[in-house]
Order: C-alpha cells, then sequence, then structure tokens
C-alpha cells in the first residue's frame, strides 16, 4: 500500500448529531489500524499541521 498524501477523516458533530467528513494532509504517515472484519484501514496514524494524530476514516464494510 503506498503512503497517502491525503485522507478524507470522519468526525462526529456533537452539534448537529452527524458524522462530517474533511480532507487531511498528510505531511508523514506512520501506519493504520485495520477494521477486524473487511481488513482495511479504520485509523490512520499521521502528522498534520506539525502534530501527529489518529485519523478515522470510513469502513469499508457495512458493520457498525
Amino acid at each position: 500500500m503506498d503512503k497517502p498524501k491525503e485522507i478524507e477523516s470522519v468526525e462526529w458533530d456533537d452539534v448537529e448529531k452527524t458524522w462530517k467528513t474533511k480532507k487531511i494532509l498528510v505531511e508523514e504517515y506512520h501506519g493504520f489500524t485495520e477494521c477486524r472484519y473487511c481488513h482495511r484501514p479504520l485509523s490512520y496514524n499521521i502528522k498534520s499541521d506539525g502534530e501527529f494524530k489518529v485519523v478515522y476514516v470510513k469502513c469499508a464494510c457495512t458493520r457498525t
């Protein structure tokens, strides 16, 4: 898997009670955690805007 340069992350919005997506540029890539059902990335460990972050993404499977 190639290192991503941009990730579409998801965040829960407490005010609107919905999931919000936004694009995040990746400075450094440090791996990912995979879904135990579909084995695709569920979160990424990255450095963006000068700080290390865990960025969550939409899972590829339909489990909730």
